[in-house]
């Protein structure tokens, strides 16, 4: 027996290998949460006065996750998983610790840079983590935990970032702070990663290879991206541009904070769904429109009750759909951990593609319009969900 397949059927090793990854990117999120949280800070510290230029602090993460989405499947086939997620924690590690002591800004640049490229290639090694790992009856409850991992770091970054400022006084050591726990993590999968067969399907090798050549080519994967591009602007626009309004009925950070929440109770909505319904496109055309019809709600009203429910509300119907997204590839017919790595290495870059460039024209509009105008745009942005959802095919069983 090999050492995978012991993997396979001792369930406490990939339990361990999940949970290392699963708080591994979770603190990418802290990181890149609280770098956006401590953006006026940072903005002060190295002399910025306009928000389109403090957009590059996030950009360059997303830039780099671009051009990380689109090597992960390489560098996973040449340094096999362990050296490749290995590599991938080690760079969201010491671009987030770079960025700490980063003497002028551009340095500063260059650390959230390599981080967000570590962020890309990690997000990328998740799929062919849960193919290999777990059986198909297991991977839509292993999909929505993952689904939640960037969540969960928004929520610690939102509601401790504060507290941790009070007590180590600069942004530096604070985001020096969440940095070492990363660290942790990276020495924690040196030690308890392992290395297994790429090209595994129900048993059998494959030896073909699948490029993103290939991939490019085939219409459902510029259909998934597209689909979830209005989704993750809306999000990082709520998470990053709203805390920063003084529009809301209630506190924006305050809002942004349960809407995280309200993602978490998303995603273990989507763990009990996945046990009595298969079907895919339904889940995401309703939980679609719903996301936006509740956004426009929030954003709307004066009632502070109100922004409270609808806030938790965007957040369930954002991230519950997100499980029935990312199994579709999974799902689909001749399916390896090599191909889906291929798959979702295009998905998440042209994703970021399509939000990079969404998210600096609202950079540019924050400054001409305020935030207010802004966060409207990206919310009709967001009905890309609903109408990929329509256009997606359906992998779900009857």
């Amino acid at each position: 027996m090999s050492k995978t397949q012991q993997s396979k059927n001792g369930s406490s090793r990939a339990v361990i290998i999940e949970i290392i990854m699963f708080f591994t990117y979770a603190f990418f999120a802290v990181n890149w949460i609280a770098g956006s949280t401590l953006t006026p800070e940072i903005m002060n510290h190295f002399g910025l006065t306009e928000f389109a230029s403090a957009t590059f602090i996030s950009n360059a993460i997303t830039i780099a996750k671009i051009i990380g989405n689109f090597l992960a499947a390489s560098l996973l086939n040449k340094l096999l998983p362990k050296k490749a997620i290995g590599l991938a924690s080690f760079l969201t590690f010491t671009g987030s610790l770079l960025a700490v002591f980063a003497p002028a800004y551009w340095v500063f640049i260059l650390g959230r840079f390599i981080m967000g490229f570590g962020g890309a290639l990690f997000v990328v090694y998740f799929s062919p983590v849960v193919v290999n790992y777990f059986s198909p009856d297991k991977r839509p409850t292993v999909n929505a935990i993952n689904n939640v991992a960037y969540n969960t770091g928004s929520i610690i970054a939102l509601l401790i970032v504060g507290p941790v400022i009070a007590w180590l006084n600069t942004w530096q050591a604070s985001m020096g702070f969440f940095a070492t726990i990363s660290g942790v993590l990276f020495v924690l999968w040196h030690f308890l990663g392992e290395d297994f067969e790429l090209n595994s399907n129900a048993g059998k090798i494959d030896q073909q290879s699948y490029t993103t050549k290939d991939a490019l080519k085939e219409k459902v994967n510029w259909l998934l991206p597209l689909t979830y591009s209005g989704l993750l602007t809306l999000y990082i626009v709520l998470l990053n541009m709203f805390p920063l309004t003084k529009t809301a009925a209630i506190g924006g950070k305050t809002l942004s904070t349960l809407m995280a929440v309200g993602g978490v109770i998303g995603s273990v909505i989507a763990i009990g769904l996945s046990k009595v319904y298969s079907k895919r496109k339904p889940v995401i055309i309703i939980c679609g429109i719903l996301m936006t019809a509740f956004g426009a709600i929030m954003l709307k009203t004066t009632s502070p009750s109100l922004a409270i429910v609808t806030a938790l509300l965007i957040g369930i119907f954002m991230f519950l759909p997100v499980t029935s997204l990312v199994m579709i590839p999974v799902e689909l017919p001749g399916m390896t951990p090599n191909k889906v790595t291929v798959v979702m290495g295009v998905f998440w870059a042209i994703a970021y593609i399509i939000e990079t460039i969404v998210y600096y024209i609202l950079g540019f509009v924050v400054d001409a319009k305020g935030y207010s105008t802004a966060i409207w745009i990206a919310l009709i942005f967001s009905l890309t969900f609903f109408i990929g959802g329509l256009l997606l095919p359906e992998t779900g069983k009857d």
